[in-house]
């Protein structure tokens, strides 16, 4: 990393407004007090001086707010630019000093503007994983993090949050109070980096990073204390293990159910599932749902792509369509019926009757954001479509995308997340196999 001197001659790109930080700090000292979140912050983080990079796992909204408030110095954190696209985070993000970032895409920009923020001997805050994780495990880690660390040759700062998936999951548009500890480690100092090998840095980062929520409370038991711990996991989980249907959950209260075949799954204090219907249990928690659910609909995708299936695939109805580009503002254009085909999208309005057709080899990314919000880049265009039923979710629409773009050989828009190398691509998953879990 090149010296900050001489750096100040140049404009501060990334310049924060001294009273939205003030309010911030307040806000969220309130915040942490209220929900008694706890740190463990040791020595030599609490004495680290001059530029640093902060990498930490993703799991709730609030997390930059929550782990930036207790390092003693203010982090510059990277967001997705589609952050910036709504109006209170467009307010806010930029006055404190946000680094947008365009996701799933390669964007040489954001790394310009980390390596200018660390001149100005300011710190810097990236979540490797590059999306809130859904299960509370730490999701697969681009191997590009070990070389911008190298690159960088700042102080790199690990901190790992434990509870956070039961205080505030990515599914969920509440907090509930339970048990939050962030913990931070001085993982690197400048000096230990210029000996390290790229390949040493990425097996470290992994390692200090990785965090399984389950296994975290099936040891720590933290109660969660909410009568809602049901309440939108439905944008995760949208495979019914007992029917297969797709997106056929309702959850209300602690209680979630298919609608087609009545299986129904009541949700504990500790966040582990128990069958109420008269069917057999297949899940007793979200991570092992999500893992098999997402290997089945990766395979089923790929089946019916093999098979020349002609029909939708799956639709949501009634979503509410926005469109525009990077440059201007997103506009509500009216509610439509978007289906999933294996070679195209295609968008019908309500009113208009007009049909769009969205080509999937044209497809640049598809993105579900918070709550019922999926956000789509195609070509020079950006649709945002919300569904106006609650649990509409923008996952399924994620991973069944990816897995046709697998198929079409259009592995560079791949999800990294998304565990698409790990399925068979010869067939849906026999009954055995899916018996088997």
């Amino acid at each position: 990393m090149a010296s900050n001197k001489g750096s100040t001659q140049c404009q501060f790109k990334f310049r924060t407004s001294n009273y939205i930080r003030l309010i911030t700090f307040v806000v969220f000292w309130a915040f942490t007090r209220y929900y008694r979140i706890r740190k463990s912050l040791p020595r030599e983080v609490r004495k680290i001086e001059g530029p640093y990079l902060l990498l930490s796992n993703h799991v709730g909204y609030w997390d930059p707010f929550i782990i930036g408030h207790f390092l003693p110095r203010f982090t510059h954190f990277v967001s997705s630019d589609a952050a910036f696209r709504t109006p209170i985070a467009g307010f806010f993000l930029p006055r404190l000093g946000v680094i947008p970032k365009k996701k799933n895409i390669r964007d040489t920009q954001v790394i310009r503007d980390i390596i200018h923020v660390l001149e100005h001997g300011e710190g810097v805050g990236i979540f490797p994983e590059a999306v809130r994780n859904w299960a509370g495990n730490t999701l697969p880690i681009d191997s590009s993090i070990g070389k911008l660390v190298k690159l960088l040759q700042v102080p790199v700062i690990v901190s790992v949050s434990r509870g956070m998936h039961q205080f505030n999951p990515r599914w969920s548009k509440t907090v509930r109070k339970t048990h939050v500890k962030i913990d931070y480690e001085l993982l690197f100092t400048e000096g230990q980096l210029q000996s390290l090998k790229i390949s040493e840095i990425n097996h470290q980062i992994k390692s200090a990073l990785y965090h399984d929520e389950v296994e975290w409370q099936k040891n720590q038991k933290h109660a969660i204390r909410s009568r809602r711990r049901a309440e939108h996991i439905n944008h995760v989980l949208f495979i019914c293990p007992a029917c297969h249907a797709i997106g056929s959950f309702s959850a209300t209260g602690n209680k979630c159910n298919c609608r087609k075949c009545k299986y129904s799954i009541f949700i504990d204090n500790y966040s582990f599932f128990h069958t109420i219907s008269d069917h057999r249990h297949y899940f007793d928690n979200i991570r092992d749902w999500y893992d098999w659910q997402e290997e089945w609909m990766l395979r089923h995708i790929q089946y019916l792509y093999d098979l020349g299936f002609q029909d939708a695939i799956f639709e949501d109805t009634d979503m509410a369509i926005y469109h525009g580009t990077e440059d201007s503002p997103l506009k509500f254009i009216e509610n439509g019926t978007m289906r999933l085909f294996t070679d195209r999208i295609e968008i019908t309005y309500k009113v208009s009757k007009k049909s769009e057709i969205l080509n999937l080899d044209q497809l640049l990314t598809i993105n579900p954001q918070v709550h019922e919000k999926m956000e789509i880049m195609y070509a020079d265009k950006i649709y945002r479509a919300i569904g106006n039923a609650p649990g509409v979710s923008g996952l399924k629409w994620e991973i069944a995308v990816n897995a046709l773009w697998r198929k079409m050989g259009q592995d560079y828009k791949l999800s990294p997340y998304i565990k698409i190398d790990q399925t068979n691509n010869q067939g849906r998953m026999s009954e055995t196999s899916r018996d088997a879990h």
